[in-house]
């Protein structure tokens, strides 16, 4: 009965462990769809995630991924949110033990809900986070999202350097990612930070850039029109300026900031009852920059005549002007309070390092007085130990003795056992003779057929020399009319023919001397050597030579040819030649005799021409 108990909860155990490894497997297709789709149709991943029973998701890494896709899901769908219940498992999970790509993400959608919160302060300070993490990410389109939603914030703050730069390092991810919309508009926003400094040569470069953009929608064509003006109210002329308002007369589509630069545009060239008018419509129930409108305001407002209410805009725009250095001012103190705060922590995470350190410091001493200790008391239980080993090795050895009277005779059975081996030693060496002497008689056998093979060869070679010579004599006898320097040219190859032929005849070296010595003379003098070279094929391979002249080579590029055509290689070719620049000749007979410079070695084609004609 009772082991019938235990069968019954062990399967219930196993069928527990089924139930909820299925259900996590089900959880994480559901994850993985969700993040799949998040991208392409966030409405649909947002669907997906909010049928997923919170209750039923397991491990906090598990419960992590849903708080930031769930996150993303909100965000993407323009479902704002200022509470950080949703994403308050992905913070406590991702931002200690996440790898850079999910802290990155983590940084940037905590910043969102910041941002919800009107927290302007912390939802830079997780921006900036997020993008110091961001080095070892992969995720280059969340590293561009941060750099624009931090760039965003840094124009709020009126701090216009950074503003620029955050966008123009935006832009740069967004080209790399062929996301040229996105691009465009980072590339608008660092052009208003542009303008916004005074940089003139940096908004010229850019608005070159922005004007190269094609297939721009309406609402993108519009807001580069703005940004042109905007750039032609800071650096350009009063005619840029008529043109500019001349195109966009139709000013039903602009927003308070572009009715605000087309105001300051009538007014530079004149017309300030037009801007006055615009003015009045923006300021008629429309959100706009205040401090924006009370700056163009005032030059309206003394074109007018009209002095006394300029003078009282110019007032409520001083005082606006300086709360803004004054909260610019709070910011940077701000800052050097949160840096000295870094610091201090700095300062005592040192203390905490150093208590730490030596706390390590005194257990090793503690530790290093236990093993001496524990290595005394060894030693002396192994002195112990060794006394009694070395009285039983003197028991042992005075039974060896006795035993090694027996062994003794035992060795002298061995000892007529290795005679008998010896002789037996003697008989195989003896073998081993007479092997050795039928080995040596195999081998005068091939040397007799090695000699027989050499005198074959010598025989063949000779006839190959007897038939070139004679071939010679025969082409000298049948030109009579051939030129004195090519007889001359032959006849002493014909010489060095016969003393070759006689060196291989009689295998005398004496027969030889004759013929080195007139290749060394020959050969010494490169010029006479390569015009004798070139003449020879002249005779015997007309042709040949006939082909190289077609093809408006001169006499110095066919000698350098005839070289190759004897079976000189390339490298052969420029040590004789000794010049460097043979390599310049070769390229130049390549052109002519159109050879491309890949397609083959120029040695190869010579003789593989030779034989062909």
């Amino acid at each position: 009965m009772k082991q019938t108990s235990h069968i019954l909860m062990l399967m219930l155990l196993l069928l527990a462990c089924c139930i909820t490894s299925c259900s996590n497997h089900r959880q994480q297709e559901a994850l993985n769809r969700a993040e799949s789709l998040m991208e392409a149709h966030p409405d649909s991943a947002l669907t997906i995630l909010e049928g997923i029973e919170k209750s039923e998701l397991g491990s906090k890494e598990e419960q992590a991924r849903y708080a930031l896709l769930i996150s993303m899901a909100l965000d993407k769908n323009y479902i704002d949110t200022t509470s950080f219940d949703v994403i308050q498992p992905a913070i406590d999970y991702y931002l200690k033990s996440g790898n850079p790509t999910e802290k990155l993400r983590t940084y940037y959608y905590q910043g969102r809900i910041f941002q919800n919160k009107k927290d302007r302060d912390n939802a830079l300070n997780s921006f900036i986070k997020g993008i110091d993490v961001s080095s070892d990410s992969d995720d280059s389109l969340s590293i561009a999202r941060t750099l624009v939603a931090q760039g965003g914030l840094y124009n709020e703050f009126y701090d216009f350097d950074s503003y620029t730069d955050c966008h123009l390092k935006a832009a740069k991810i967004y080209h790399d990612l062929a996301l040229s919309w996105n691009e465009f508009d980072c590339l608008l926003n660092a052009l208003n930070g542009a303008i916004a400094l005074g940089n003139k040569n940096r908004g010229d470069s850019l608005l070159s850039i922005c004007n190269k953009f094609r297939n721009l929608d309406n609402a993108q064509k519009l807001a580069l029109a703005k940004h042109q003006l905007s750039y032609a109210l800071k650096f350009g002329d009063n005619q840029s300026i008529r043109t500019l308002i001349a195109s966009e007369e139709d000013n039903s589509n602009f927003d308070p900031n572009g009715l605000l630069n087309l105001a300051l545009a009538y007014n530079k060239v004149g017309k300030s009852a037009k801007a006055k008018q615009l003015l009045d419509y923006v300021n008629n129930g429309l959100e706009y920059d205040t401090l924006k409108y009370l700056a163009i305001l005032v030059p309206v407002l003394e074109n007018m005549g009209d002095y006394k209410n300029a003078f009282t805009v110019y007032t409520e725009f001083s005082h606006k002007m300086d709360s803004i250095n004054t909260f610019r001012f709070d910011q940077k103190s701000k800052s050097v309070d949160e840096r000295h705060q870094i610091e201090l922590k700095a300062e005592q995470d040192a203390r905490e390092n150093a208590k730490i350190i030596w706390s390590c410091i005194a257990g090793i001493i503690f530790l290093i007085l236990v093993v001496v200790i524990l290595f005394l008391l060894f030693r002396s239980n192994k002195a112990q130990k060794d006394l009694a080993i070395e009285r039983a090795k003197i028991t042992e050895l005075e039974n060896k003795q006795l035993k090694s009277d027996n062994e003794r005779a035992i060795q002298d059975a061995k000892i007529k056992e290795l005679e008998n081996e010896r002789l037996k030693s003697e008989k195989d060496k003896a073998i081993q003779d007479a092997k050795i002497k039928e080995l040596e008689n195999e081998n005068l056998k091939s040397e007799r057929d090695k000699k027989a093979l050499e005198a074959e060869n010598l025989a063949h070679r000779v006839e190959i020399l007897e038939n070139e010579s004679a071939s010679l004599k025969e082409l000298m006898d049948s030109q009579e009319g051939l030129p004195s320097e090519v007889q001359e040219a032959i006849k002493v190859r014909i010489e060095m023919l016969n003393a070759l032929m006689a060196g291989y005849i009689t295998n005398n070296d004496q027969y030889e001397k004759p013929y080195e010595s007139w290749i060394k003379e020959l050969t010494d003098n490169t010029e006479e050597f390569m015009n004798s070279n070139r003449l020879a094929f002249q005779v015997s391979h007309p042709r040949f030579i006939q082909y190289f002249e077609d093809h408006d080579l001169t006499i110095s590029e066919i000698n350098y040819v005839c070289l190759y055509a004897i079976g000189l290689r390339g490298k052969e070719v420029g040590n004789y030649m000794k010049k460097r620049s043979h390599v310049n000749i070769s390229s130049g007979i390549r052109k002519k005799l159109g050879i491309d410079k890949h397609e083959t070695n120029i040695g190869i084609y010579v003789r593989k021409l030779l034989k062909g004609l």
